[in-house]
């Protein structure tokens, strides 16, 4: 099943946490700005991988990567992955690495940490049918804020020839709602605003589809608009009658 008309996004910082619905694994690699460097598949049937003949673990090189992000991810179905630095951190893993990788990959949760000494990584990605769930570990997990901004842009522009970044501001802003649990109502998006709604944490994407349902019928939430002629970013909060953020 694919999401292609919202995007939900709740982050969880106590435990460097990301669900989400809507966001494709090729937008996020456009917008993340720390690329991985070689990718081990836990879950997924990539072309052009490659066997660690010491454990039977497969991976995608550096070398690969770039034709490896034109494939679609979403035929795997599942498609979990760790990042690792060099290909020499492959041989850094010992049994209890691997039996942890392999608890990773079948509870989509960390035994203990997401995080790998042996691999030296920054990200854990789990996903399902590419952008319908998924669940993505980083370490520095402020970092997905540059995932949003590409998002946004990238539904914002359309037609647009230029349009401006977000600011830090309003980033920060909409960063901060992500804590509770937003959607973004991209079906519904106009020429230039887009309606943002806090509807906190879900089991299942179907319970989006609900809840967003209900917003839309009432005012509440917040509206992001773009003012192409200032080339301006602002935020109004609906529930306040005001604008906490122009900038």
């Amino acid at each position: 099943m694919k999401n292609s008309w919202f995007a939900y996004i709740k982050i969880n910082e106590d435990n460097n946490k990301i669900k989400i619905s809507g966001i494709k694994f090729k937008e996020f690699i456009q917008g993340i700005a720390e690329k991985p460097k070689n990718l081990l598949i836990l879950s997924g049937d990539p072309a052009n991988s490659e066997i660690d003949i010491e454990w039977n673990l497969e991976y995608i090189s550096n070398y690969n990567l770039s034709e490896f992000y034109k494939e679609e991810v979403y035929d795997f179905g599942d498609f979990h992955w760790i990042d690792f630095e060099e290909e020499y951190n492959l041989n850094k893993i010992d049994k209890s690495d691997l039996a942890k990788i392999l608890y990773f990959n079948h509870k989509c949760t960390p035994f203990d940490t997401f995080l790998f000494e042996s691999l030296n990584n920054k990200y854990a990605y789990f996903a399902h049918d590419d952008d319908y769930r998924v669940d993505i570990y980083m370490k520095n997990i402020e970092d997905y804020k540059q995932v949003i901004n590409h998002k946004i842009l990238k539904e914002f522009k359309g037609r647009k020839k230029n349009i401006a970044s977000l600011p830090q501001e309003i980033l920060d802003y909409i960063y901060d709602l992500c804590k509770y649990g937003i959607v973004i109502d991209f079906e519904k998006l106009s020429y230039d605003s887009v309606n943002i709604y806090s509807i906190g944490d879900i089991g299942f994407v179907e319970e989006a589809h609900e809840k967003l349902d209900k917003c839309r019928r009432t005012l509440r939430g917040v509206s992001l608009s773009y003012d192409n002629r200032k080339k301006t970013w602002c935020v109004y909060d609906w529930s306040k009658r005001r604008y906490p953020l122009e900038v």
